[in-house]
């Protein structure tokens, strides 16, 4: 089957034209209904509609920090992004004497009463060798998988000080994103993936990128310095809508195939995630088209994935009806570049495209389709992981909450360095393997509705593997966490 590439791309941009895309705003609603309508559009669907979710929408509107020395002078006022969701300051700001302190070593917490508190966070870097080893499959023509050197860019290590901030008194936050690659402090996070409740964050916080960060550090450990930290803006109860549509089936409409995206985003965001939504538009449109599947055919489109996933969570939460009668959940996100850092520390593509990671369950029937699918369409840089293991007790894509809930999933992600920052860009789009994508996932749906929905199951001969992946990884979060004494995110 055919896609074009000019088509999906079109979608991409008349998504992203609407700027960004957060849950609960204007524009997200906006964007919201002009899914709904296009799905709508496509003739043959059943049931399209907008399901409403409470949220409460978050917006710095004025974010300033300005370091201030013995005589009240500024000596130094670095660009900075407010941490999502965190308090707000007073309208005036707050001033407050600069304290360094070092994600390994705390110091004692009289220290920390009523201080702004500088700290550095890192992101781990990808293992890429054990991730090739823990490979349930591969497309990799140019065999250039293990050549990926990235930081994980959707870990924070030393987000712990935060939470340490808050219980000894701190009156602020800022942490030093010390390694993010192009050295931005323009990053939306955290956004409440694996946060118990996203809206506890008493304390204001803000990032600051890598260059102007060294002299903030050096700043901070004088002890010779007060800083007024100043973040105001919007919060107040709004909602946002997961997009639902279903198409039914020909003979088997007991049983449904899930296909899914979200639609939010942290800014203008092209890759992250309106290159997924468009990918999921040209399947909806090509299968309302036919009206060939046996099964029914759900299309979701979720909201709030930032916002704890919550589009997510309440869908499946609200409909067991459908959550029981799902044979398999596709989900498509990140159709990417891949980017690298130059020796000027800017951020420079490397000529290929991001890797896509696909995580299975255990199923060979899954695996074997979801690979078969990746070479004859030739998205190549495409990697079988496991559903749970060394990123977690469920894939780390807004479907994960699907594996979660018992339901065989293949989730499509990738991961390039630049995703949760401003600089994702229309130019950071992989726009030939939008096309190819579609093809790949078009053939994967076709299928797996005819097949057996006793094949997705966890296989018998991989219980074993299952069971080790459970066991790293809890070995891999108690290294992370220091066994629970260390908050990540």
């Amino acid at each position: 089957m055919n896609y074009s590439e000019l088509e999906i791309w079109r979608w991409v941009t008349s998504i992203t034209a609407h700027g960004t895309r957060r849950p609960g705003s204007a524009t997200g609603m906006a964007v919201e209904r002009q899914l709904r309508d296009t799905v709508a559009g496509f003739g043959g669907f059943e049931n399209v509609r907008m399901e409403p979710i409470p949220v409460t929408f978050w917006d710095a509107n004025f974010s300033r920090l300005e370091v201030i020395n013995s005589l009240s002078d500024v000596v130094f006022a670095p660009e900075i992004q407010a941490v999502p969701y965190a308090a707000f300051t007073p309208a005036e700001g707050l001033s407050a004497p600069l304290l360094f302190v070092d994600p390994e070593s705390l110091p004692p917490a009289e220290v920390w009463k009523n201080a702004i508190v500088v700290t550095e966070v890192r992101f781990p870097q990808i293992d890429t060798k054990q991730l090739l080893k823990l490979s349930m499959g591969r497309y990799d023509p140019d065999n250039n998988l293990a050549e990926v050197n990235h930081p994980a860019t959707w870990i924070r290590l030393g987000w712990h000080v935060y939470r340490e901030a808050v219980r000894r008194g701190a009156a602020g936050f800022v942490g030093i994103l010390t390694n993010q690659p192009g050295g931005s402090c323009r990053m939306f996070a955290p956004y409440g993936f694996r946060e118990e409740d996203i809206l506890d964050k008493p304390i204001p916080g803000a990032w600051v990128g890598r260059e102007e960060g060294k002299r903030l550090k050096l700043l901070a450990q004088s002890g010779q310095h007060r800083a007024k930290l100043t973040i105001t803006g919007e919060r107040f109860p709004s909602q946002t809508h997961n997009i639902v549509a279903e198409l039914p089936g020909r003979d088997r409409d007991d049983e449904i195939i899930v296909l899914h995206s979200h639609h939010d985003s942290p800014f203008r965001s092209p890759v992250e995630d309106a290159s997924g939504c468009a990918v999921v538009l040209a399947l909806a449109e090509q299968f309302a088209r036919e009206r060939s599947l046996s099964r029914r055919l759900v299309v979701l489109i979720t909201a709030g994935h930032f916002y704890g996933s919550i589009g997510t969570r309440t869908f499946i939460h609200d409909h067991p009806e459908i959550v029981t009668r799902t044979a398999v959940e596709l989900s498509i996100e990140h159709i990417a570049l891949e980017a690298v850092e130059n020796e000027a520390g800017e951020l420079i593509p490397t000529g290929r495209p991001e890797p896509s990671a696909l995580f299975c369950s255990f199923s060979p029937t899954l695996v074997q389709t979801a690979i078969d699918a990746m070479a004859a369409h030739e998205v190549d840089r495409s990697i079988v992981l496991p559903a749970e293991g060394p990123l977690g007790n469920y894939p780390p894509t807004d479907g994960g909450d699907w594996y979660h809930a018992g339901v065989p999933v293949i989730n499509c992600i990738s991961n390039p360095v630049y995703l949760l920052t401003d600089d994702d860009d229309d130019c950071w789009v992989d726009r030939p393997r939008l096309a190819k994508m579609a093809a790949a996932f078009d053939q994967i749906i076709r299928r797996l509705d005819v097949t057996p929905r006793q094949k997705f199951k966890t296989a018998p001969q991989w219980l074993g593997r299952k069971l080790a992946m459970k066991l790293l990884a809890k070995l891999v979060r108690a290294k992370a966490t220091h066994f629970g004494r260390r908050e990540i995110y």
